[in-house]
């Protein structure tokens, strides 16, 4: 991603990590680690995460050195979104990859159903966009969504690189359109 696109902020999914560092703990210690991750979702700024990061790190290392590595190899991409200095009522739709996996899991629901394509037809695409327009029957607004002209800003100001940079047909420009409630 990186190397094609070297604007991009990647924020990696707090629910996911979670998961894998719970899946490295006895369950004795999962209460404390879904209180610092709900923290670390919860607070707003980089200062806050990284203190809060901190506190995690501190509970782990002496626990588990294993999950301490897992968290350490998330590294910068855990706290993209605090440190655009975001409002904290858009973390818990873009902390995690719900949103993603959501339309994946209903769109493959769809097409599992299909048991034969014709490759000399447009059948396969014609299923697919029936599939994500199913889909879409299912979406919901993102919560914090007034907040997304913030992110979009801050997003902005972030970039780094000059569009001629990016690869042919790519321009640094990016347009989104935003519901006004």
């Amino acid at each position: 991603m990186k190397e094609f696109f070297s604007d991009s902020v990647i924020q990696r999914c707090l629910v996911h990590k979670e998961r894998n560092i719970k899946g490295k703990l006895s369950k004795r210690h999962w209460g404390e680690v879904s209180r610092l991750f709900t923290r670390l979702r919860g607070v707003q700024g980089i200062t806050a995460a990284e203190e809060v990061l901190g506190e995690l790190k501190s509970f782990l290392k002496p626990t588990n050195a294993e999950a301490y590595r897992s968290l350490n190899e998330a590294g910068e991409d855990l706290l993209a979104l605090h440190r655009l200095n975001v409002p904290n009522t858009i973390h818990r739709s873009l902390l995690s990859t719900n949103a993603i996996e959501n339309s994946f899991l209903n769109t493959r629901r769809k097409i599992g159903r299909v048991t034969r394509f014709r490759a000399e037809t447009d059948q396969a695409s014609r299923w697919l966009s029936y599939a994500l327009l199913e889909a879409e029957k299912g979406f919901r607004r993102i919560r914090g969504h007034a907040d997304l002209r913030s992110l979009i800003s801050a997003l902005e100001k972030s970039k780094s690189s000059p569009a001629e940079k990016l690869p042919t047909g790519i321009t640094g420009e990016k347009s989104f359109e935003v519901e006004n409630a």
